[in-house]
């Protein structure tokens, strides 16, 4: 057993192999219950191996935080995956690890009966180990030690025991290659077992491999007939097919006569007439097609070629059409079988097929185009508007070969035609066309639902013992809790605060700074606060909190905004300057602040002579709500303090706005002029397919429109040609290369208030970072608590959703916009512009986050109830999307015919007018189906809202000379709204 240990499948075959009879028969008896030791050894050393690598990288990683800190270099956490991230972890166990393959060759070197080790081989606490390349060929060696037929019955019950492949790619038994060296070995016929031809042609031969294989002639036939075959072979290539594959060796082999072409020729046809998935068959599909059928074989077997046509998937009925359409002694009745089962069909092409080769027919004067007639009805019910006017055309063309009957059987099917092509076959064969079906879809319009009441907050913590020693950061309310109730708590109950923090699992040493999670600062705090846990870095008291802050511009805006409430409070610990609470804490659910509760908060402050905590401030302003009742503003008026006084100017008023407009970036691929630059869309026609990789939004703030200047005036301001407020930004437009290097961090607005050195000389810079900075940054895949942004400024809606939007639509980061953020910010106060269209879009839009289409409507809905919905600017977003991205416009329809029936009707129109006008194409682009479903959408649309007024994309379609059904279903909608 101890060469079991080691992990050596060669050492375990030559120890089993050199013992005696007797010998091997204790060493079988004693092999399954040597499985859970040899197991939980190899496990032994497996985490052995794995501390002693944890040690390393340790040590590693602390070297590189002190090289960098000699270099005066910041290091991030998540530079630390270089070392111990998962995926560096060895997959397969390293030698002296494995113990199923040293078990499973011992077993079959050992044990007597062919039955037994089949059984041994098989066992299913034996099947971690075939990851192992070396296994297969170890034990056939062993195997090769038996008497002959001793491997023959070995070989035959093996295989028999195989197991079907799984339907991913790649999967297989793994008995499989032993099975097979063991029947070519052997020379034993291989038993009929599906799962034995998938094995064998799991491994694609060269032809001279192939021609001498002793399971040819056995398994060739069955390759035909075996379930999963054609799922393994699917991928194989025949233009033209690599040396190793199964087209080349088998191509080779007919054609020096080793294989015989009927064999291929018949098998493929019976592989068709079972039928399948169109990939299951497309292996056979180009096997056939590289044999090319001549004439006289095609004749031999067109009854099969024919029975092909109706049913069988459309890339098997195109070959076979091909073959049937060469040979020109068809009799009339096979012709008639032939024409009926194309025109039968779905697919537009093998039905445009059928109307052709249907046109040829009625060339012959003396064809029966009766037997035809009631196959036309199938045409015409064709949901291409292409295929039914062909239809149409050619019935109308040879209106005069048909008889009375054949008449009636076209008046009989005219009722499923459109309208308009209904009336052209009722002019020339009589009866009355029907009205168009889709002008009634059974819509019953319904009332916006109520917008939502908000809940309240949960109440503040008073006591100690309802603090959580560490909050769930996951959580923003617990965390805004927890901060909450350590400053309250610090100064009504220290000793009660610490002995509560100290009940939380013990601190770890402090981290590499900076600290970019909130639970490292409460960490932190809490070391501040539990006396003897220690200070940071051994020091009496810790640094100042901002200097263990990320930089600006590697963390996410809002994010750094909400570390600096952690750091101010750490800092204000040792500082003694800790406020009897905070301003800043939520009322409501939503995160909003009642502004009464925050005039008390002011007021008790003035009385205990404490000053505000910058930040906190900053935070509790801009969870202001809008709506302010006129005699809190009165009283907020005679507050004194300056944090007082920012609070009043901030209610009277003085509450700046952000705008945003978004740049879509992308890189051209190789080889594309411009390649290795980003470059920006100029044009919302312009497509991007794949290209776009980033979303640049540009965030302004504009000044207050109400109560006007609170310092000496300020001018109106005046639109810049982007249609922005201009509030004298310096120009910080798009270049070519990108955003210029500045950025827009440097708003100026002293008018606002947002500007200046702090709340002592009268400015709010942490909001001006917010509300008008750069929502860039270079950490991308640190989402910074993405989740609670929307709380910390539930009053404007569209600088959270510019802050967003950077993290939406590229799918590899690991910080990715999340559905319920879609729901926040309807949730939300404030404008909604571009940004919050773009969100809301996205998620109306993505139909991986929810099959449900009702789901992704809600957002949009309650949006509407509250009056905040910019329906032409979704509308304008939704298509960029669909235009840019992979996504699709079907779910789009679904998600907006879903809002309409919950009552946002009319805001689906509006949707539709800023979609069509974005989303239909331009000068140079051709209509695609896509387009067409969108303008039938739009008619749905516009009868839910009784619309009239006719968009210029629309109008401008119409007017078009052209008769395909894109011009069609515009002229439609234009005549329904005028």
């Amino acid at each position: 057993m101890a060469a079991i240990d080691t992990g050596d499948l060669d050492l375990v075959a030559d120890r089993v192999l050199a013992l005696d009879e007797r010998a091997r028969r204790e060493v079988a008896a004693a092999l399954p219950g040597h499985i859970p030791v040899a197991e939980e050894r190899a496990d032994a050393r497996r985490r052995a191996r794995e501390s002693r690598r944890a040690r390393e990288s340790e040590a590693a990683w602390r070297e590189y935080v002190r090289a960098a800190q000699r270099a005066g270099r910041t290091v991030y956490e998540h530079e630390r995956w270089r070392w111990d991230a998962p995926w560096n972890s060895p997959s397969v166990p390293v030698p002296g690890e494995s113990w199923a393959g040293p078990l499973r060759v011992a077993g079959a070197a050992a044990i007597g009966g062919a039955a037994a080790v089949v059984s041994w081989l098989y066992r299913r606490d034996l099947q971690d180990g075939w990851n192992d390349a070396a296994v297969p060929a170890v034990l056939e060696r062993v195997l090769a030690a038996r008497p002959a037929e001793w491997q023959a019955d070995f070989a035959t019950r093996a295989a028999l025991k195989l197991r079907p492949a799984p339907r991913r790619r790649g999967g297989r038994d793994p008995m499989a290659g032993l099975v097979l060296a063991m029947l070519r070995r052997t020379g034993a016929t291989p038993p009929e077992h599906d799962p034995l031809v998938v094995a064998w042609a799991g491994h694609p031969p060269i032809a001279a491999t192939l021609r001498e294989d002793r399971l040819l002639d056995h398994l060739l036939p069955r390759l035909f007939e075996a379930e999963g075959v054609g799922l393994v072979l699917r991928d194989e290539r025949a233009d033209p097919p690599p040396p190793r594959s199964w087209l080349a060796a088998l191509g080779k082999l007919e054609s020096e006569g080793r294989i015989g072409r009927d064999l291929l020729l018949d098998g493929c046809l019976r592989r068709f007439l079972r039928g399948g998935q169109a990939t299951d068959l497309r292996f056979f599909v180009r096997l056939h097609e590289l044999l090319s059928p001549m004439y006289d074989e095609v004749i031999k077997r067109r009854h099969d070629y024919l029975r092909l046509l109706p049913a069988a998937p459309g890339v098997v009925a195109e070959a076979a059409l091909r073959h049937l359409r060469r040979l020109e002694t068809l009799d009339p009745d096979e012709v008639t079988e032939a024409v009926r089962a194309l025109l039968s069909r779905g697919e537009r092409k093998l039905l445009t097929a059928g109307l052709t080769w249907l046109d040829a027919v009625a060339r012959d004067p003396g064809a029966d185009l009766d037997e035809l007639a009631p196959a036309l009805g199938y045409a015409f019910a064709c949901e291409s508007a292409d295929v039914q006017g062909r239809a149409v055309r050619m019935a109308v063309k040879h209106a005069k070969r048909f008889t009375p009957v054949g008449a009636q059987a076209i008046r009989d099917t005219i009722g499923v035609l459109p309208q308009e092509l209904g009336e052209t076959l009722a002019a020339v064969f009589g009866g009355e066309a029907g009205a168009d079906q889709r002008d009634a879809d059974g819509f019953t319009p319904s009332p916006l639902p109520e917008p939502l009441r908000p809940e309240p907050f949960p109440p503040p913590l008073r006591m100690a013992a309802d603090l959580d020693p560490r909050p769930a950061a996951a959580r923003w309310e617990a965390a805004e809790l927890w901060l909450a109730g350590v400053v309250r708590l610090h100064g009504r109950d220290r000793e009660g605060l610490a002995a509560r923090l100290a009940e939380g699992r013990p601190l770890p040493d402090p981290p590499a700074r900076p600290w970019v999670e909130v639970w490292q600062w409460c960490q932190e705090i809490a070391r501040l606060v539990v006396p003897g846990a220690g200070a940071v870095a051994g020091e009496a008291v810790g640094p100042r909190g901002s200097s263990w802050l990320p930089q600006a511009g590697d963390v996410p805006g809002p994010h750094l905004f909400l570390l600096r409430r952690w750091a101010e409070v750490y800092d204000a610990i040792p500082a003694g300057a800790l406020p009897p609470y905070l301003l800043a804490e939520p009322t409501g659910a939503t995160g909003h602040l009642d502004a009464g509760e925050l005039v008390e908060r002011l007021a008790g402050y003035e009385r205990a002579g404490v000053e505000a905590l910058p930040a906190d401030l900053q935070q509790a302003l801009l969870r202001l709500p809008r709506e302010i009742a006129p005699e809190v503003v009165a009283r907020a008026a005679g507050l004194t303090s300056e944090a007082g006084r920012a609070a009043a100017r901030w209610m009277g008023g003085g509450r700046p706005e952000s705008a945003t407009e978004i740049a879509w970036w992308y890189y051209p691929p190789a080889g594309a002029p411009g390649y290795g630059d980003r470059h920006v869309y100029g044009d919302d026609r312009e497509t991007g397919g794949t290209l776009v990789y980033e979303l640049v939004p540009r965030l302004r703030i504009t000044p207050p429109v109400a109560g006007g200047s609170l310092d000496g005036g300020l001018p109106d301001a005046g639109l810049t040609d982007a249609g922005l407020p201009d509030a004298g930004l310096p120009d910080a437009g798009l270049t070519d290369a990108g955003l210029t290097d500045t950025g827009l961090t440097d708003v100026g607005l002293t008018g606002c208030e947002v500007s200046g050195g702090g709340v002592a000389g009268g400015g709010l810079p942490l909001v001006r970072e917010l509300l008008g900075g750069s929502a860039e940054h270079r950490l991308k895949e640190h989402g910074g608590y993405m989740h609670w942004w929307p709380y910390l400024m539930p009053s404007h809606r569209e600088a959270v959703a510019a802050h967003l939007v950077p993290h939406l639509i590229e799918r590899w980061q690991r910080a990715r916009v999340q559905p319920p953020l879609a729901w926040a910010l309807a949730l939300a106060d404030g404008p909604a512009g571009e940004a919050v269209a773009l969100v809301l879009a996205y998620f109306a839009a993505d139909r991986s986050w929810s099959a449900d289409p009702e789901e992704r409507a809600r957002p949009l809905v309650e949006l509407a109830a509250r009056g905040g919905l910019d329906a032409e600017q979704v509308g304008r977003q939704l298509a960029l999307l669909v235009r840019r991205t992979e996504l699709k416009p079907g779910p789009v329809f679904e998600t907006l015919e879903s809002a309409a029936a919950l009552g946002a009707h009319r805001e689906v129109w509006r949707v539709m007018t800023g979609f069509l006008a974005v989303f239909l194409p331009g000068p140079g682009e051709r209509p695609h189906t896509r387009h067409t479903q969108g303008l039938v959408f739009a008619l749905r649309a516009a009868r839910w809202a009784e619309a009239r007024g006719v968009p210029a994309c629309v109008a401008e379609v119409a007017e078009r000379r052209a008769s395909n059904n894109f011009v069609r279903e515009a002229r439609r909608l234009h005549t329904y709204l005028t």
